[in-house]
């Protein structure tokens, strides 16, 4: 492992134009509409023309991740080869600048920010910058943490600090619970996450799981919707 070599790593930007399509499949890969037309609310994020559409806020966690990586080019100076099936999504932060919006082509650039050592296994930190092309407003940004298993042993441990806030010692403000069905990974892969680990079982067997796996980011979107419904229901371009 070279680690300064790694660290200097800049994806080829690339452009996405979001569509109302794809928008829309995105909600319903995070549970949107699940019922059909009622609740009539949902609308919003699952038909062009109910009043207010809107992508919802996560979306931009599926509007990067479509360069080489996506296609399982890791071929990255100063990183050994390893087998993309030993990949396994980490950590995904979203930090909202902008509110998303459809009919727009956004730039996104990717970069390498640090490297971890974990023993049997290390974890490299991307950003993703996504910036509307017309206006050149930062709209998001996407920190993507990949552990590696097996890629460890290099001794460098990094500069990037996760801190968590403790957990109160009194009751949560709300739960929920919420159904995924069983073809929820086949539905929520169509928005450009076509890892195999998630509909292949030969493949996920192959990273040493019994049957596919439902995608971190699906997880991560259906968890957002559930606090953006109960707490700011009406507006969801508070969520940051």
């Amino acid at each position: 492992m070279l680690v300064e070599l790694a660290l200097k790593f800049r994806q080829k930007p690339y452009e996405v134009t979001l569509t109302n399509n794809d928008a829309i499949l995105y909600s319903l890969g995070i549970g949107f509409s699940r019922d059909g037309p009622i609740p009539k609310d949902d609308l919003r994020f699952t038909y062009e023309n109910a009043d207010s559409f809107q992508p919802f806020p996560t979306n931009s966690l599926v509007v990067c991740h479509r360069g080489p990586f996506a296609d399982g080019d890791f071929d990255i100076p100063g990183v050994p080869a390893f087998n993309p099936m030993m990949l396994l999504h980490g950590e995904e932060q979203l930090t909202i600048h902008e509110p998303i919006k459809t009919d727009t082509k956004y730039i996104i650039q990717e970069k390498m920010v640090d490297l971890q050592d974990k023993g049997k296994g290390g974890v490299m930190i991307v950003d993703s910058e996504i910036t509307d092309a017309s206006t050149k407003k930062l709209q998001s940004v996407i920190r993507t943490s990949l552990f590696v298993r097996g890629l460890g042993g290099f001794g460098y441990k990094g500069t990037v600090k996760n801190p968590f806030p403790a957990v109160p010692k009194r009751a949560p403000d709300m739960t929920k619970e919420e159904p995924t069905t069983k073809n929820q990974a086949i539905l929520y892969r169509l928005c450009n996450d076509r890892n195999p680990l998630h509909i292949d079982p030969d493949m996920a067997a192959m990273g040493g799981f019994e049957a596919p796996i439902l995608h971190g980011l699906c997880t991560k979107g259906i968890s957002v919707k559930a606090v953006q419904q109960h707490f700011f229901k009406e507006h969801p371009e508070l969520l940051k």
